[in-house]
């Protein structure tokens, strides 16, 4: 997927560093017919910020600093919610 090797796709004339934190494969648990490539990660060479990347079947996005933050807070509540805070 994108950022394999600290790398993500290139945006337009530019290419960014990245770290994945998640690199997968994903499937509808009600339709398994159609996987999805997803990544999540940290890129730092947008405008020397630190800010969370997606990549979705070879799209990619980087979200700016108030958009990543609402993404982690609504993350972190669904997290709680499920349940996946607990062991």
């Amino acid at each position: 997927m994108g950022g394999r090797n600290g790398r993500a796709p290139e945006r337009g004339p530019i290419t960014v560093t990245t770290t994945p934190y998640l690199d997968a494969v994903l499937v509808d648990v009600t339709d398994q017919t159609e996987p999805m490539e997803f990544e999540l990660g940290r890129s730092s060479d947008w405008q020397d910020e630190n800010l969370i990347y997606l990549v979705v079947d070879g799209r990619s996005l980087i979200l700016d600093d108030a958009t990543g933050r609402q993404l982690y807070k609504a993350m972190m509540k669904l997290g709680a919610y499920l349940g996946y805070d607990q062991p």
